[in-house]
Parts: C-alpha cells; sequence; structure tokens
C-alpha cells in the first residue's frame, strides 16, 4: 500500500513539475514604466549618434518609437505626470520628417517647427526632458 501511494504521488509531483514549466511568467521590471521609456529613449539617442547614415538613424527611431509604443500597450496607465511625459516623447519622436520626405536644406525650419510646437519658451534648445530625445535626433540627422 505504501508503495502505491508513493508511486501515486511521485506522479502527481511530476505532473504539477510538467505543468509549472509551461507556465508562462511575465518578466517584471523593478522599473516604473516612464523609467523603461526613459531608457529606451535614451537607448535611441545613443544609437542615433553611431549611426553611419541617416537611413541607419531613421531605422533605429522607428524601431525605438514601436518599442515603447508596445511597452505602453502592455503596461497598466501610470500617474497624470508620467503619462503627460511619455505622450508628449512620443508626440515629439512622431512628429519628426518622414525618411522619405528629409531634407536636409530644411533642418533649420524642422527645428523651429519642433521648438515652436513643443517648447515655444526655449532660447535656443528645448530643455524639457520629454522633447530632448526628438531634438538630439533632430540635430543628428542635421549633420
Amino acid at each position: 500500500m505504501k508503495s502505491i501511494f508513493l508511486a501515486a504521488f511521485t506522479w502527481l509531483l511530476v505532473l504539477d513539475a510538467s505543468a509549472a514549466i509551461r507556465q508562462e511568467v511575465p518578466i517584471q521590471s523593478q522599473r516604473s514604466l516612464r523609467q523603461q521609456v526613459d531608457s529606451y529613449a535614451e537607448l535611441l539617442q545613443k544609437e542615433v549618434v553611431k549611426a553611419r547614415n541617416n537611413k541607419e538613424r531613421f531605422s533605429s527611431v522607428h524601431r525605438v518609437l514601436g518599442q515603447i509604443k508596445t511597452l505602453r500597450d502592455n503596461s497598466a496607465p501610470q500617474g497624470a505626470l508620467d503619462e503627460a511625459h511619455m505622450d508628449l516623447m512620443v508626440t515629439v519622436l512622431e512628429s519628426l520628417p518622414q525618411q522619405k520626405n528629409f531634407k536636409r536644406r530644411d533642418c533649420y525650419k524642422y527645428e523651429n517647427d519642433l521648438v515652436s510646437q513643443f517648447e515655444p519658451t526655449a532660447e535656443e534648445a528645448p530643455i524639457e526632458p520629454a522633447v530632448r530625445p526628438g531634438w538630439d535626433v533632430l540635430q543628428s540627422l542635421c549633420r
């Protein structure tokens, strides 16, 4: 009787272990959503500086913007200030000219438009943390 009980108990443990292995466990970051989004923005700023040409820069913008949107879509809403910060950052990055429409000779216009639209009180360059990544990308594209 003892051996039948032990065999049945062992079989249940094996079944329970195999079920646990198949169960997906989402990876949770200890950082806030805003911190994660800001990390993506920092990554983007580094990538556009290292890029060899504007094609690579536009590719980085498109990829990182997609990652930020996916992260936000799959996360719970945040506080109003954090949501406003992330919304502004995404809006600024989305406002950059498309690769097919980009012309270096229009950089002065692009820069003026970005500043006047998103930080009109800035003297030369935006200082708002949510606007800065888009500004830095635009500066890299215009070099």
